[in-house]
């Protein structure tokens, strides 16, 4: 290994298929080639809680990832793709850590480095020159690669976040997420029974009639419908369109045409059905002449 095969992709990519490519990312500090990847070389010395991190700083984290990253893309047979995305995510998951760190109420704290991570992300995948396709993947898998330890998240809170994963996906962010907890022994490798319930409630959402549910038609029928059939402007309007448009979503009609027999119809019914402040004749104030005629 030379410095200068260190600054190419083919260098970078061949790493993504070491069984420990954590002896390169060694080597590559021994040798005094880390400095040329100051995103890396910035992760040396960063302390780390050692309730939670009992492994070392954030260089020895890393390293342990990046190892457990490996093993799962060889059990889980990865493609080329899906196999660089992991290493690659696994490398970079916790670049914004050097920035973020402080002691804090008794301990070493990192709040925010997810997001503190995209910036030197994108440096340093430019340094290996990574084809652009790859950062698409790595920004989201940053951002999100600590979302499973919010607690209480709804249903439609997991669906943001696999909207804001696009145009990575949970299997991906599951595999990265596996990694990270597994670098951090003497602690069990593995997803923790919390963090496998978070992954199977978040499977649940992940069909993709959920995630990107198909956009609402807007309603066909409209104000001047009503105008047109001769009624003056009146807060009832909003009722009877609201109600059309659901019927409208519902299927009783996919046309004008159809959408205005609907609407017809809907007028009349009774008064009753329309929730009009009385005039203080006791009338229905607004409402058309020709309901409950």
């Amino acid at each position: 290994m030379t410095d200068a095969a260190a600054d190419t992709w083919e260098f970078w990519s061949g790493w993504c298929h070491s069984v420990r490519p954590s002896q390169t990312l060694c080597a590559l500090r021994e040798s005094g080639a880390l400095p040329r990847f100051p995103e890396l070389e910035a992760l040396v010395g960063v302390p780390q809680d050692p309730e939670w991190h009992p492994e070392g700083d954030v260089w020895v984290h890393t390293l342990l990832v990046c190892d457990a990253a490996a093993a799962i893309a060889n059990r889980e047979g990865l493609n080329e793709a899906d196999r660089q995305e992991l290493l690659l995510a696994a490398l970079c998951h916790d670049l914004g850590k050097p920035a973020t760190t402080r002691f804090e109420t008794g301990r070493w704290r990192a709040p925010g480095h997810p997001e503190a991570g995209v910036e030197p992300t994108e440096r340093l995948l430019q340094r290996m020159q990574a084809p652009d396709s790859l950062l698409d993947n790595l920004r989201p898998l940053v951002l999100e690669h600590l979302v499973h330890a919010q607690t209480g998240m709804s249903a439609a809170s997991i669906r943001r976040v696999l909207r804001r994963l696009q145009p990575a996906t949970l299997p991906q962010l599951v595999r990265l997420i596996e990694a990270d907890l597994s670098g951090r022994p003497p602690l069990p490798p593995g997803l923790t029974p919390a963090v496998a319930e978070w992954v199977a409630r978040a499977e649940e959402q992940s069909r993709p009639d959920l995630v990107n549910p198909p956009p609402v038609p807007p309603p066909l029928l409209q104000g001047r419908h009503l105008i047109g059939l001769g009624h003056t402007p009146a807060v009832w309007f909003g009722e009877i369109l609201r109600e059309c448009h659901a019927a409208q979503l519902a299927g009783e009609f996919d046309d004008e045409a159809g959408g205005i027999s609907f609407l017809q119809s809907l007028l009349q019914r009774p008064a009753k059905h329309l929730t009009e402040p009385e005039s203080t004749n006791g009338s229905m104030a607004g409402l058309p002449t020709d309901i409950g005629n």
